[in-house]
């Protein structure tokens, strides 16, 4: 008999009475083994697939336990019922609980040759089924192995993204500022730097790449060097005069090199250059959405400034805008991620609502998450980050 592991079996002592059937049963299924001993046990994995031929009155159909086992034995083996005139109106039974077939006592020949047709098409389904589940295993068995080693990829871009990350907060003179970037993958495609540069200016982006995942968080990166690049070479040559018209030209740069890459990616961006000795702002906005907002004498607003994305348009320019930051103030820049946690119809009506929230002041970004909602969900539908910058009282000399 194709697909079975094992002759088949009947069991039960209705085989010395029914020479004739069992003839044809031989006849169809070869060597078969007979038995009048108990049902057979379905703890061999070999003998999955056999094909077994038991009485009716082996089996108990009048309690849970008794169901249960002939629905194991259904599951592990081609089970068919042998079953006398009288036990046939219960055969629909057998089938619910899982048998391929039921066969008549008094059966002839010809019913005979159907169900042996049945059952060869029973072995065939099941061992189809059983090599499908097989390479379903080892299909299920690559992909954990795969999704493990993109998981220590990711992990190991995640450590790579925090190194490059300035420290938080940072202190210099009666300035501080501080970050947060909370991803919603491993990887994160918003960016933020500052450096204090000659003593004198701070130097600042906060950037949101398009998209999520490993390719926006290479841009990051690659974002990274291209600013680090600019910045080391105007300390090195204590480039003053660029310093003091900073960030001019520098989102032109990004601009430019973001093209040439052939990525396809763009990125909204916020620049700013604070000269220490005056308190001047200096920044250029590129799309960064919301806009900046700045907080002086407990009240909120948002600065003005526009501009296109970075990495869209070959010939695109950004003006720079200039402010004089006033004493106790602070600059808060979030990324569109943070609109996730505001009410609002639209996005005007959240930035809105942000604005409301933030009137009064922020005292520090882990306050600000806690206040908004951010410091309570582990699960992100975006990335979410912030950058404070604050100008702090200056102590009157006793």
């Amino acid at each position: 008999m194709s697909g079975a592991t094992a002759a088949p079996l009947l069991v039960g002592g209705w085989t010395a009475s029914q020479a004739e059937l069992v003839g044809w049963l031989r006849a169809g299924l070869g060597a078969v083994e007979l038995s009048s001993g108990p049902l057979p046990a379905v703890s061999d994995a070999n003998s999955a697939g056999r094909t077994v031929v038991v009485a009716a009155s082996q089996l108990d159909l009048n309690s849970e336990s008794g169901r249960a086992s002939v629905a194991e034995l259904a599951a592990h083996y081609l089970l068919v019922v042998a079953v006398s005139q009288a036990e046939q109106a219960g055969s629909v039974e057998f089938f619910r609980l899982g048998a391929v077939d039921v066969l008549p006592l008094a059966a002839a020949a010809d019913e005979v040759a159907t169900l042996l047709a049945r059952l060869q098409q029973s072995a065939q389904q099941r061992a189809q089924a059983s090599a499908y589940s097989v390479q379903l295993e080892e299909a299920n068995q690559q992909l954990q192995e795969s999704l493990q080693l993109l998981k220590q990829d990711q992990l190991a871009g995640l450590e790579v993204q925090k190194s490059l990350m300035p420290d938080s907060p940072l202190q210099f003179g009666h300035y501080q500022i501080s970050h947060s970037v909370r991803p919603s993958l491993y990887l994160s495609g918003d960016f933020v730097g500052y450096n204090f540069v000659l003593d004198r200016y701070l130097l600042f982006y906060f950037a949101d790449v398009s998209g999520h995942g490993a390719s926006s968080a290479f841009v990051t990166v690659l974002l990274r060097f291209m600013i680090g690049r600019v910045i080391r070479r105007h300390t090195y040559e204590r480039d003053y005069e660029s310093l003091a018209r900073a960030p001019e030209g520098l989102v032109e740069h990004i601009n430019t090199q973001l093209l040439a890459t052939g990525l396809g990616k763009h990125l909204t961006l916020f620049a700013g250059s604070l000269d220490l000795h005056s308190n001047q702002l200096r920044y250029v906005v590129g799309a960064q959405l919301p806009a900046p907002v700045l907080i002086s004498a407990g009240k909120a607003s948002y600065l003005p400034g526009k501009g296109r994305p970075a990495g869209l348009f070959e010939e695109a320019s950004w003006t720079v805008e200039e402010l004089t930051l006033p004493e106790d103030a602070a600059l808060l820049l979030v990324s569109d991620g943070v609109l996730d946690f505001i009410d609002g119809a639209n996005v005007v009506a959240k930035e809105a609502q942000l604005l409301a929230a933030l009137q009064g002041g922020v005292s520090s970004l882990d306050e600000l998450q806690d206040r908004l909602g951010v410091s309570f969900v582990d699960e992100l539908q975006d990335d979410v980050s912030m950058l404070l910058l604050q100008r702090q009282r200056q102590q009157s000399p006793l």
